[in-house]
């Protein structure tokens, strides 16, 4: 135990590092793990804590490294065939930002603002939490600007902005942290922002890092308006990166601030969910590649966009333009488009043109890349949308996370019984998912709706176990060859 406790600790120090310099990549992925803490505490995941585009951006992708260029554009489709009369396309765009040129990273002008309610004292919070930040403030560099700022009813100046230096005096101030009463987390946020103008530069990373386990509920508790005051100081070019602690914290505000900030956005649920981010995440810490990264999506003339991750509601007929995240090195991101062919296609047609917009943060300047996604027509006696294994695990992902969404509708609805079924039919996609692609994680998943039915099952007030998957689902899902091999890159182009 004393060892696991240890490495926990130290993966947390390193994740706070990761949120950080978070500012080179900005990750959202907070919903796949505030709903995974959710269906373990035997809860319902609410709708508006699932944003399909997050969700799907907490998995791991696998796309070519671009050979030269700060980013690359990776177009892949769920079947490069499709029949005469048309029917479902799905296309995944993925872009990657290059590996890290070098380890040296832009000095810090940082301050910490940490929730200290009394909340915050608990044996798996502060102790965590304290010890945590003696290993991250360890690995910071003589050179590097740092406060201290804890929040309970007010606002409290543990550490003033000051240089590292030696580190002789931070022991004495981690200690110096203390459970108070309420969360005023306005205040806290504030005082940090104030600590990092005081010694603004453009040469560093001018960054806050807020972290709560709560719901501000002293002081200033509009979200709008705490929202509306982040935003002063990030128009400065101080941004925000935000840490969910516990169930009970503002997802909704959280995620408002770390995207408006350029920052990143996480809910810490466990040990391995630090790992997984420092693992991740490591490679982009030390050096941004794009700010201001834009995905334009304009279907074909004879195809029409009804869907895509990252976009609320029906698409226009004229395509989209997505905002994504900043990135940084070794960074990737995903969208997923759904378009509908029309009948009487013929030869090879376009489905859509797809462009990466981007500024290169080295080169000071925009740069786009453009590719074109093709299918050819040919008949088929049972056409597969999403024959390829890869394309079909991020399908299935999407998926998943409108699963829940539809779950938590239907429960409030009252309809259990629909809501445990879909649940029910949900793992019995990931298993055969996690068949296909060899992807652990599709397992995990499907363990998690497992999960999902108990607490489902307890609102009917019976196990309808006996009820068996959907008939009417399409078949040929156990036919389809195996064609991503989780230990090697996907091949490049749509022909794969």
């Amino acid at each position: 135990m004393y060892t696991k406790r240890k490495v926990f600790v130290k993966m947390l120090g390193m994740f706070i590092l990761t949120l950080i310099l978070g500012a080179c990549g900005g990750a959202q992925d907070a919903s796949r793990a505030y709903s995974r803490g959710m269906i373990n505490r035997g809860a319902i995941v609410p709708a508006e804590n699932i944003r399909v585009h997050e969700y799907l951006n907490y998995y791991e992708q696998r796309f070519p490294v671009p050979d030269g260029d700060p980013m690359g554009l990776d177009l892949r489709l769920g079947n490069t065939n499709i029949p005469p009369s048309g029917g479902e396309v799905w296309l995944q765009i993925g872009i990657q930002a290059r590996e890290a040129e070098n380890r040296i990273r832009t000095p810090l002008n940082l301050a910490l603002v940490l929730d200290a309610s009394g909340s915050m004292d608990a044996s798996d919070k502060m102790p965590y939490l304290k010890q945590s930040l003696l290993v991250f403030l360890q690995t910071l560099e003589p050179e590097d600007i740092v406060s201290i700022v804890t929040y309970d009813t007010d606002a409290q100046l543990i550490y003033p902005a000051s240089f590292v230096g030696e580190k002789k005096w931070i022991e004495e101030a981690v200690h110096r942290i203390k459970p108070g009463a309420m969360t005023n987390l306005h205040a806290g946020m504030m005082l940090g922002f104030d600590q990092v103008d005081r010694n603004f530069d453009i040469r560093r990373n001018n960054r806050v890092l807020l972290l709560t386990d709560g719901i501000a509920n002293v002081g200033q508790v509009d979200p709008r308006q705490i929202a509306e005051d982040a935003l002063f100081y990030n128009e400065k070019g101080i941004y925000l990166s935000t840490i969910g602690l516990g169930l009970d914290m503002n997802d909704a505000l959280l995620s408002t601030l770390a995207q408006q900030g350029n920052g990143a956005y996480h809910f810490v649920d466990s040990a391995q969910e630090m790992d997984k981010v420092f693992r991740k995440e490591a490679d982009g810490l030390v050096e941004r590649v794009a700010n201001d990264v834009r995905v334009q999506i304009k279907p074909s003339p004879v195809f029409d966009l009804v869907e895509v991750t990252g976009y609320e509601g029906a698409p226009p007929s004229e395509g989209v333009e997505i905002q994504m995240q900043p990135m940084g090195a070794g960074d990737s991101q995903v969208l997923m488009a759904k378009l509908i062919g029309s009948d009487g296609l013929f030869g090879v047609e376009d489905v859509a043109e797809v462009t990466l917009v981007y500024e290169d943060a080295f080169g000071q300047r925009t740069q786009q890349i453009g590719q074109h996604a093709q299918v050819m027509v040919a008949n088929q006696d049972v056409y597969k949308p999403i024959s390829d294994a890869e394309v079909r695990r991020n399908v299935t992902i999407v998926r998943s996370a409108q699963a829940l969404q539809a779950i938590d509708q239907l429960y409030l609805g009252g309809e259990y019984l629909a809501a445990w079924q879909l649940a029910h039919d949900m793992e019995y996609e990931l298993r055969n998912t996690a068949k296909k692609t060899g992807d652990q994680q599709m397992i995990d998943d499907a363990d998690l709706f497992n999960r999902y039915q108990l607490t489902l099952a307890n609102a009917l007030g019976y196990d309808p176990e006996f009820i068996g998957p959907d008939p009417t689902r399409p078949p040929g899902f156990d036919e389809q060859p195996q064609r991503w091999d989780p230990a090697e890159l996907p091949t490049i182009g749509l022909d794969g």
